[in-house]
């Protein structure tokens, strides 16, 4: 294999990357990041694919990972433009033999290599199972056979052995003597920068050097055997791992977080809290081979489901709704503090959710869809098998989730500690939820 092109992806890192390791079979090396402008455009469902605080953490997450080639004499190639015509234009340009990838669920990243195997026909292209925690091989039952429920899967895999960490690289290939550096240039179409996603005044700092520092920092300290304990508070930056936000971009892999809670476990005890830990990292593994295994059906209004769920979309409520202008203050709140920081606890989703969904009858692929423009620790399988298993066309056996708000504000928020943290005098909407009643009389009128 002469000349290899390693299309990176969600696998910003260095350690634990088999894609590196097989690169080094090559006598050339070309590292590339494609930067899609079709990521900043409007879906279907009136959201971008990317939100300023997803990219905000995504450059954080490049500059990180080029600094990290630096010390083997690579570089991160940065290209803004058509993802597929990109790979294409390199492949002929470079006269590459090899395209390395890392396998993902996601149905456009599976297209654009289908598409580039057609059009490149005589390159081997290799997508290395790195996103989860097994291998597809290592799984105790055929794909087409995966458990309809996560607590099924859960039973055969709990005790199956974990992949080993491949071991550190001690060198890469050259890079192509006639390789340009990643150009200045910024097009007009990339989001204007804003402030990093803060929660206790601590920032999310995106890249493979802040993940392995704070999964250090985590498992050198109790907090997971306190998992269980604060995994529910709606705020606090240690109510959580936090975890997820490198995870989603390959910055650490599950294979390092199963590693480490193996090894706290083996230094501190075992206990029912480190057992979630686990458990969490095993719902995400679901999710990964339930988005593989369903596909385009991850995306459509009925799911898994056969019939569509009994809801509809009205403009004004999902606007209300993201903006944080419901009349339900625990929900609003949650909201503000996803636009403000990018990030919202796993109760908080669950609960604004449940309200678009539930109490708003809005389709749910609209709320899914915003949490993915918004959310830096956004992944496609979690986060539309979570908003399925919500909407009760998913894999949940009890048909879907309804939450009660009113509840749940007396469960996690008595105080309104929370609300008062994201929400002000004005903040606090006691107008009607709909402009017009069902007769299309504006509902404000007065008579």
């Amino acid at each position: 294999m002469k000349n290899a092109l390693y299309w990176v992806t969600n696998d910003l890192r260095i350690n634990d990357n088999t894609a590196l390791h097989l690169a080094n079979k090559s006598e050339n090396l070309l590292c590339v990041y494609v930067v899609d402008k079709a990521w900043f455009s409007p879906s279907n469902y009136q959201s971008k694919h990317m939100g300023v605080k997803r990219w905000n953490f995504l450059q954080a997450c490049l500059d990180d990972f080029n600094q990290q080639l630096s010390r083997f004499n690579q570089q991160l190639y940065i290209v803004y433009g058509d993802t597929l015509s990109t790979l294409n234009n390199l492949c002929d340009q470079y006269e590459i033999s090899r395209v390395l990838t890392t396998k993902h669920p996601g149905t456009y990243e599976s297209a654009i290599l289908t598409k580039l195997g057609d059009s490149k026909p005589n390159i081997n292209i290799t997508a290395v199972e790195q996103f989860t925690l097994f291998t597809q091989a290592s799984l105790p039952f055929e794909l087409s056979s995966l458990p309809g429920s996560y607590s099924k899967f859960k039973k055969l895999v709990i005790d199956q052995a974990l992949p080993a960490l491949v071991p550190n690289i001690k060198k890469l290939p050259n890079m192509f003597a006639s390789m340009p550096l990643t150009s200045s240039f910024r097009p007009d179409w990339l989001p204007e920068k804003e402030g990093d996603g803060c929660i206790d005044k601590v920032a999310f700092e995106g890249g493979e050097s802040a993940g392995q520092l704070h999964l250090k920092n985590y498992f050198s300290s109790m907090l997971p055997s306190d998992y269980q304990n604060v995994r529910n508070n709606l705020s606090g930056w240690d109510n959580s791992s936090k975890l997820s936000t490198w995870l989603a971009h390959g910055c650490i892999s599950a294979r390092q977080v199963a590693q480490e809670i193996l090894t706290f476990e083996s230094n501190h005890g075992k206990n029912k809290s480190t057992e979630c830990l686990f458990l969490e990292l095993l719902w995400r593994e679901y999710f990964q081979w339930l988005h593989f295994s369903v596909g385009s059906k991850t995306y459509q209004f009925k799911g898994l489901g056969v019939k569509s769920p009994l809801t509809s979309f009205y403009p004004e409520r999902f606007h209300k709704w993201c903006s944080g202008n419901t009349p339900y203050s625990l929900v609003n709140a949650c909201m503000k503090e996803l636009s403000a920081t990018g990030y919202l606890s796993n109760r908080g989703r669950q609960i604004v959710a449940s309200c678009l969904v539930n109490e708003l009858s809005v389709d749910w692929r609209y709320g899914a869809a915003w949490f993915e423009q918004n959310l830096i620790d956004y992944d496609a399988a979690v986060n539309w098998g979570n908003w399925q298993y919500i909407s009760g066309v998913g894999t949940d056996p009890r048909g879907g989730r309804h939450f009660n708000i009113t509840k749940q504000t007396e469960l996690y928020d008595p105080y309104k500690e929370y609300q008062s943290l994201w929400l002000t005098s004005a903040d606090h909407n006691t107008d009607a939820l709909d402009s017009n009643d069902a007769v299309d009389w504006p509902v404000s009128v007065s008579r």
